[in-house]
Order: structure tokens, then C-alpha cells, then sequence
């Protein structure tokens, strides 16, 4: 699987390079930690690179499959529409990384490695994106070499428990997210301020969960940016496409929901654990986001509530900078 997974990585990474070179769009780089809190454990780092094409009329230069895709989103007129893809890897360790035994009531370390695409459709009220994924979770993601990597680069402790973490599996998502103003006004020198609800729910063996929840957006052109904030890990809407000039806002997301499955705490282990999944869930995002024609940096705090019953936390949090230039 391991094998694989390199083998996934190199044919996946050469297709968003073609890509790039065909249609005109947004690249982007994530980075996820969770230093950034101070924390070390539960979601505690991420890696992801994608690409959206520039917003059109219509999708008449999508694959074809990504015609069919769209479909999953109700008809919305008047409204410019995307596509794209993302090569993602991310990882959940329990809190004490450095034990080499088993550790029966704590998260145990999971890796996730995923290819996705997307369909969007933007307007300056109201905003649709769907989700198609296929992963693997376990040690064919990649996560383990990556985290002994780097912890031993910049000192930190080592991790010693990967021999424990969530065995291979095959995942398919499906997710959908819906955003809708509710009010929009301008502000001083030139700015607005605007309020806006939201839903997003994904459907899988990997994670099912459903949320709604509410975004407070202060800044400038914030008519071009609507809808490209998103609840969905790794989604970065190409907002440099639309900026005539430089333009910022900062913004907060909350939403609760409820989670039915979680692969990360309830997949396959080579021990007998007793942790359980907290259905009920909450999360707040605090970010900036600084735009200019042709790139942009965006920079968050992101907090969410403990996902096991077990987990002696209440909360926990990692920071997100995200770097995105066009083609």
C-alpha cells in the first residue's frame, strides 16, 4: 500500500502540474499546526496543494466528468461557476506522542491521504460547492515518515506510537456547502461589513457530519470574495481572480453540527481501544485575508471542540497560512 500510495502522489501531482499548463487559475498551498495553539495532538498538521480555474459563465472547459459533478448542486442563474483539484495529507496523533505503547482512552494516530475535486458556483449572495473525494487511511497515507521528518529537523519530541495507528482503508466522500447573505452594508473608507448563514454537511466512510453555522465578514470588495470561505478542510476559492486591485477582510466562522462517523477514531487498530465518538460539535475560525491581482495570503485560527468522549480537553485548535499566486 505503501508503494501505492508514492505511486498516487507522483500521477496525481504530475496531473495538477498539466493542468495548471492548460487552464488559467489559482494555485494554493495550506499549512496546517498546531503550535500555533501551543497544542500537540488531536488534528496536528496538514499539508495541502490546489488548483481552481478562474470563474466563468459556465463550465465549458471542464472535463466532462466535472460536468456531471456539478450536477449535485441545485441550478443557480445569473452566477459564475469553478472547478478544480486538491492533493491533501493530514494527521491526528493522541496528546502524548513520545509513548511507544498502546494508549487505549487517547485518540489514536491516524494519517489521511486524499485527491478531491470540486465544483463551485459564485454569485455576490449566494454560493454552492460539492465535493468528491477518494483516500486512504493508515499508514499508506505517508503521515508517519512525515512527522518523524520534521519533528527530528526542528527538535521536537519524537513520535513513537505510529506502529498503533489506524490501519488501510479505502475512503469515499461526498460533501455539499450552501451560503447565503443575509446582510451586506458598507462601512467607512470605502469598506462593508456583511453577514451570511451557511450549511455544510459530507457523507462518507471517512468522516460523516452535517453543520450550519454563520460568517461576520469586515474589508473591502467583499462582493467579489462572497462564498469562498468555506467549512470544508483545504477549500480555498480563487479570490485574486476577481481583485482589480488590492483588497483585505477579516472574518469570523462559527458553526455547530453533528458527526456520525469519524474513520480517524473508529477504523481498524492493531489494539482494543475504548475511545468514543462526540457527536455534537462546535468550531470558530478567526482569519485575515489579504488580496492582490494574481495572489494572496490568508492566515486563521481555527478551534473546535473535543471529538472523543475520552478526551480530557475541551477544546483544541491549529493555525492555517495559506499562500495562493495565479497562472
Amino acid at each position: 500500500m505503501s508503494h501505492l500510495s508514492a505511486k498516487r502522489i507522483i500521477h496525481i501531482s504530475a496531473m495538477l502540474l498539466c493542468t495548471s499548463n492548460v487552464y488559467a487559475g489559482q494555485w494554493f498551498i495550506q499549512i496546517d499546526n498546531d503550535a500555533a495553539f501551543g497544542d500537540d495532538g488531536n488534528y496536528s498538521n496538514g499539508l495541502i496543494i490546489g488548483w481552481e480555474e478562474t470563474p466563468a459563465s459556465n463550465l465549458s472547459k471542464a472535463p466532462g466528468f466535472m460536468h456531471r459533478q456539478s450536477q449535485l448542486s441545485f441550478t443557480q442563474t445569473q452566477a459564475e461557476k469553478a472547478w478544480g483539484l486538491k492533493l491533501s495529507q493530514q494527521m491526528w496523533t493522541p496528546s502524548e506522542i513520545a509513548i511507544e505503547t498502546p494508549q487505549p482512552y487517547e485518540r489514536p494516530f491516524a494519517g489521511y491521504l486524499a485527491v478531491e475535486s470540486h465544483t463551485a458556483t459564485y454569485s455576490s449572495s449566494l454560493a454552492q460547492k460539492n465535493w468528491l473525494s477518494l483516500g486512504v487511511v493508515g499508514p499508506a497515507s505517508g503521515t508517519q515518515p512525515v512527522q518523524e521528518v520534521v519533528h527530528k529537523i526542528i527538535g521536537s519530541s519524537s513520535p513513537l506510537g505510529w506502529h498503533n495507528q489506524i490501519e488501510n482503508q479505502l475512503t469515499v466522500q461526498l460533501g455539499y456547502e450552501v451560503e447565503t447573505l443575509l446582510i451586506r452594508q458598507d462601512f467607512a473608507n470605502g469598506s462593508q461589513w456583511e453577514f451570511s448563514g451557511f450549511s455544510h454537511s459530507q457523507l462518507g466512510n471517512f468522516r460523516s457530519e452535517t453543520d450550519l453555522g454563520l460568517t461576520l465578514k469586515w474589508g473591502t470588495s467583499l462582493r467579489n470574495s462572497f462564498g469562498r470561505l468555506s467549512s470544508h478542510s483545504g477549500q480555498y476559492g480563487n479570490l485574486s481572480a476577481e481583485a482589480e486591485s488590492g483588497s483585505f477582510f477579516i472574518y469570523s466562522r462559527a458553526s455547530m453540527g453533528y458527526r456520525f462517523n469519524d474513520l480517524t477514531l473508529q477504523g481498524s487498530l492493531p489494539y482494543d481501544s475504548y475511545v468514543e465518538l462526540e457527536n455534537k460539535q462546535a468550531a470558530l475560525t478567526v482569519g485575515v485575508i489579504w488580496v492582490q491581482p494574481g495572489w494572496s495570503v490568508a492566515w486563521s485560527f481555527n478551534t473546535y471542540t473535543r471529538e472523543y468522549q475520552s478526551d480530557p480537553g475541551r477544546h483544541h485548535g491549529y493555525g492555517s497560512l495559506i499562500f495562493s499566486w495565479g497562472m
